[in-house]
């Protein structure tokens, strides 16, 4: 069966079911709109199953900054959220989190501190002496500033995503899974979607949101995106039963040292850089953390907090940032009816229950204008979007 012959109709196409494919999904459902989603292995298992949750608004972007806050609102509660029912679908737990900075970055600290005030984020920001007496058991030598946000914590991406999947299914979309889409065709009246077992469908409007496939998906289209694909580690440690009491027990974000933590349990944490990476094949990296990657994270961290020096490694993994060149969010129209979500560069998960509505909006016709600024074109353009500090570009 070719392209020339479809057997399904639906009025929106989403091809992947990662986070922000199924928070789209259900926003569109929950209008009734017919949605069909294509999955070339099953949900929430690429980047969103892999990814650490650490939900935060500490943004330098205001929009984004507005987006996170009020997705943490929704990861609080997200099954009376979504609809279905009591009880907490995402598994978020708020911890707090810290975000310690050099001196280079205290104006900007100053700045996303601003944006944060001005969007009703909860925050203080703190100067070393206010530091070292809240937090005795840091080591915080050359540390300039530092930024404590109330509700930062963190959730389970895989968690979310079935919740949401589950609500848009309840809804009425349709969820293909190992349902790969071998060719795509944008027509005058509708967008063709061939699948890899020779299934046919065609769409009112088509949203690629594959993370790191979405390249090579919109080429088809003759759409060229600047998106790689990185591979990143998130390393699992565990401190032995006499320092749990001592176990930092919030979000932090040393960007001064180039890391993140979490916690994962009682005297767990996990680890994961903040810094680029250099790009590979989505389809072959090694999704294994090597020891050298954990010490290097876990030397990092016993230099802020000493008590981890003498945590042990325990399971961790590598998984996938699908990148754009200034590590913000890549959404909007590529074609007269296909739309990308896309290039959201590790920091994706927080923003997704509300993201997914907004490119729904934009879907139907209705768009925050806001979103603009993240539209595909801004690279030929010129105009990337700033974010981030230093290396640290991953905290928009």
């Amino acid at each position: 069966m070719g392209l020339g012959a479809p057997v399904n109709v639906h009025d929106i196409g989403i091809i992947g079911a990662g986070v922000h494919g199924l928070t789209a999904a259900y926003h569109l459902a929950r209008r009734g709109v017919s949605t069909v989603v294509f999955e070339r292995g099953d949900r929430a298992g690429g980047p969103t199953g892999r990814a650490s949750g650490v939900v935060r608004s500490y943004y330098t972007n205001r929009f984004l900054a507005e987006v996170a806050r009020d997705s943490t609102a929704v990861l609080a509660d997200l099954a009376e959220r979504a609809g279905g029912g009591s009880g907490n679908g995402s598994g978020y737990v708020r911890t707090g989190g810290l975000y310690l900075h050099g001196p280079a970055d205290a104006a900007g600290v100053h700045a996303t501190a601003a944006g944060l005030a001005a969007a009703g984020i909860d925050h203080e920001v703190l100067a070393p002496r206010d530091l070292a007496q809240r937090f005795p058991d840091l080591d915080l030598d050359g540390t300039a500033i530092g930024v404590w946000e109330t509700h930062a914590g963190h959730a389970d991406p895989h968690r979310t995503a079935l919740t949401y999947a589950a609500r848009a299914a309840a809804l009425g979309a349709t969820l293909l899974e190992h349902a790969a889409v071998c060719q795509v065709a944008e027509g005058p009246r509708a967008v063709k979607v061939l699948l890899a077992d020779g299934s046919g469908h065609e769409v009112g409007r088509l949203l690629v949101a594959a993370g790191p496939w979405t390249g090579p998906l919109l080429a088809q289209l003759g759409v060229a995106l600047p998106l790689t694909a990185e591979r990143h580690v998130v390393a699992g440690l565990r401190h032995p039963p006499g320092d749990v009491p001592r176990a930092v027990p919030h979000v932090l974000i040393d960007v001064q040292h180039g890391y993140y933590s979490r916690p994962a349990g009682p005297g767990r944490f996990l680890l994961g850089p903040l810094a680029p990476t250099v790009p590979v094949d989505p389809d072959d990296f090694d999704a294994a953390v090597t020891p050298a990657e954990t010490a290097w994270l876990a030397g990092r961290a016993a230099r802020r907090a000493p008590v981890r020096g003498r945590a042990v490694a325990e399971r961790g993994w590598a998984s996938l940032y699908d990148v754009s060149p200034d590590w913000q969010p890549v959404t909007g129209r590529v074609g007269e009816r296909v739309y990308v979500d896309a290039g959201t560069s590790g920091h994706g998960f927080k923003l997704a229950p509300v993201w997914g509505d907004h490119v729904a909006r934009l879907l139907l016709g209705d768009p925050d204008e806001r979103l603009g600024q993240f539209s595909p074109g801004r690279f030929a353009a010129g105009a990337g979007l700033p974010g981030g500090f230093g290396a640290a570009r991953i905290l928009g």
